[in-house]
């Protein structure tokens, strides 16, 4: 019966790899066939258009379209929908006339689905006998290793428009002065600024031409963005309208507060620069010297990996790790 398995396994390898070799053998056949068209075609009585797509972006088409369907039969369920409602904020201005927030739950559960299947090739090249629980952590990692990318970007994203958020004021300010109106102060921020302060603003721009009022759409603005600047435009701007008064004045106050606000948090992160890079000199030295003992003696860190009362230690060592660096930041952290 093992002797039958293991021979059924080397089948399914060999045609694997002859599939495997088959296709990289026909990729570079297609890739010399293109670049001796190009060179040929120089000397052809027509120039050679080269509007054909190439099978990278072919491969792309094949994999939205398989994302749109998948999307397609996920949108059904009144569940899917409103888990994929947090991923709406991803969504750039370019992207949301072919994107929609669910393609990022269909592309999480096809990435989940490809790695199960390179667990699955892994175990069968390996002739490891893995548990249904091994591939099921395998499907769940590939499930959520997008959030963690799309959560970096987003939080540099944040960033970013803190940094430029003082910009767009100035600029919407001025506007005012010159006696343009709300709109037009708008689109002139979208017009001037990059990146993805530009982007807000264009979503701002289009919020405001479906008719919603200027407080609904800075209180939009701060949903998707979660700063408190943001909050705080949008709490100015509601005061405005049930209470009246002279927009250039409010913006002229905003500008100022925001100026003040830079101002400082720069005076601060001079003056807290040298205990930022103490902290993350502690924070990254016990792994330095972990990898330095393990070079030195490789057999050093085994007992806390092989033995039960290891793997309490170390559960007990990374908790009190983890405690630490959460006080040292909440220390250095300081509210404007």
């Amino acid at each position: 019966m093992g002797d039958n398995f293991i021979l059924r396994l080397f089948i399914i390898q060999v045609i694997s790899i002859l599939i495997l070799l088959g296709i990289i053998i026909f990729l570079l056949k297609v890739s010399r066939a293109m670049k001796k068209e190009k060179r040929i075609g120089k000397f052809s009585l027509y120039a050679i258009s080269d509007n054909d797509i190439s099978y990278f972006e072919r491969i792309d088409k094949l994999v939205w379209k398989l994302v749109h369907l998948l999307s397609n039969i996920l949108n059904k369920s009144v569940v899917m929908k409103k888990y994929a409602s947090k991923y709406e904020k991803f969504i750039t201005y370019e992207q949301r006339d072919f994107k929609n927030a669910i393609d990022y739950i269909s592309m999480k559960f096809l990435i989940g689905i490809l790695l199960l299947i390179f667990s699955l090739l892994t175990t069968m090249f390996q002739y490891i006998d893995a548990s249904l629980m091994f591939y099921l952590i395998a499907f769940l990692i590939g499930f959520f290793l997008p959030d963690i990318v799309l959560n970096l970007d987003y939080r540099k994203k944040r960033i970013q428009v803190g940094e430029d958020l003082l910009k767009a004021i100035i600029i919407m300010n001025n506007s005012f002065k010159s006696g343009r109106n709300i709109m037009q102060a708008i689109e002139i921020v979208k017009r001037e600024l990059d990146g993805p302060i530009k982007d807000e603003f264009s979503k701002i721009y289009m919020d405001m031409t479906y008719g919603l009022s200027l407080e609904v759409v800075f209180d939009r603005f701060y949903e998707r963005i979660k700063l408190d600047d943001a909050k705080y435009i949008a709490s100015s701007l509601t005061l405005l309208n049930k209470t009246g008064g002279n927009i250039i004045k409010v913006f002229g106050s905003i500008e100022k507060t925001f100026y003040d606000k830079k101002k400082l948090k720069n005076e601060l992160n001079s003056m807290t620069a040298s205990s930022v890079f103490v902290y993350r000199v502690l924070v990254f030295l016990p792994f330095v010297f972990v990898v330095l003992i393990s070079i030195l003696n490789p057999a050093y860190f085994l007992p806390l990996v092989t033995t039960t009362i290891g793997y309490v230690l170390l559960g007990i060592i990374l908790i009190i790790f983890s405690l630490y660096v959460i006080i040292i930041k909440r220390i250095l952290k300081v509210d404007i």
